[in-house]
């Protein structure tokens, strides 16, 4: 489970208005406008940090939830390009809660400090005990997390298309297949395996020992990104911010090299409210007959004109196993390269309120 960081615990003020039994509900203000804000990520945690449950506000800023039962719990409120706000302490009864208003203030980030923090390089967890670059990385996790809170929250519906190619390599020429398939999205296009399997296996493994054409690869999802093993074993570190950049790179790579698989890459950030755009990664330590970083992908994201975040377009590929003649035997080769490419073709937004 994904650890925050540099939260402090404020208790909040209730206002205790009638409300069914044990819900929560409640409304998100942008702090500078006063506005609704739609699109961001409610979540209920126990007293051990642990999400419940999650929630994304509809368009009028508002959300509503049933705690599973009568106690105390934390709540935690963030949306892309807002500072989070502090976790705060509830105390949820049998005849629930109505809470007052809840604001969240735009993001903002200051140049001198982001040249300081670039090209620092931040191993472990320590990129947390920075002030500066913890906005950086508690921005660009929030917003994967409020990203695939959305998509699993039905509020908007995503039809994609999904294209499966295989290209192999002949003496002459390609032979090149290609397979579409339209469906309906409901959870993050990336999915990985359980963070303790990828510690045990790494980001690519051979399902059956032996046979190189077995080998799966794994792309990292919101869960394995920022979880506390994937941090212990990366550092990160911010390019040199030149003067009217629009766009943060924030990099990450294993901290020492291995032998198991492993995946660095790139967080694309918007320099003014820290808003990920986009995410790209390429898989290290790879067998010697392949080339460094043969493998990885791509994730784009956007913001809707209701204030809602989506994945638009995602691609993760990986080399094809061959067999081929070095003069002393057959050695595995690189015969071919597989892809698969998604991206939204069409979109359903819910307009109801749920109260």
């Amino acid at each position: 489970m994904a650890r925050v960081f540099g939260a402090s615990l404020a208790t909040l003020l209730l206002a205790w208005i009638p409300a069914s039994a044990q819900s929560v509900q409640g409304r998100v203000l942008d702090g500078k406008s006063d506005l609704p804000l739609p699109g961001a990520l409610v979540e209920l945690r126990d007293t051990t940090n642990h999400v419940l449950i999650a929630r994304i506000t509809t368009p009028s800023g508002r959300f509503q939830f049933v705690a599973p039962e009568v106690g105390r719990y934390l709540l935690r409120v963030v949306a892309i390009g807002y500072t989070p706000r502090p976790i705060s302490s509830l105390q949820v009864g049998v005849e629930g809660l109505s809470l007052p208003d809840l604001t969240l203030t735009p993001m903002s980030v200051r140049l001198p400090d982001l040249i300081v923090v670039a090209r620092q390089r931040f191993c472990g967890k320590t990129g947390f005990s920075d002030e500066v670059f913890s906005q950086l990385l508690e921005s660009a996790r929030s917003a994967l997390q409020v990203i695939e809170a959305t998509i699993q929250s039905r509020q908007i519906g995503f039809q994609v298309a999904i294209v499966n190619s295989r290209i192999l390599y002949g003496s002459v020429n390609n032979f090149i297949t290609a397979d579409t398939v339209v469906r309906n999205l409901a959870a993050w296009p990336v999915r990985s395996v359980p963070a303790d399997t990828l510690q045990r296996y790494g980001f690519g493994r051979e399902k059956q020992p032996g046979v190189e054409g077995s080998r799966e690869y794994y792309g990292p999802d919101p869960q394995v990104l920022f979880s506390d093993w994937f941090l212990a074993g990366h550092c990160f570190t911010l390019d040199k911010v030149k003067k009217g950049s629009d766009t943060l790179h924030v990099r990450f790579a294993p901290l020492r090299k291995g032998k198991k698989i492993d995946i660095r890459g790139e967080l694309m950030l918007d320099a003014h409210n820290l808003s990920l755009q986009a995410m790209t990664f390429g898989h290290t330590n790879l067998p010697n007959w392949m080339p460094e970083e043969a493998s990885g992908g791509e994730m784009q994201f956007y913001r809707l004109s209701n204030g809602l975040w989506v994945s638009r377009a995602w691609a993760i590929w990986a080399p094809i196993a061959g067999l081929s003649w070095n003069g002393d035997g057959m050695v595995p080769s690189t015969a071919g390269l597989a892809e698969l490419r998604g991206m939204v073709t069409r979109m359903f937004v819910d307009t109801t309120e749920n109260h």
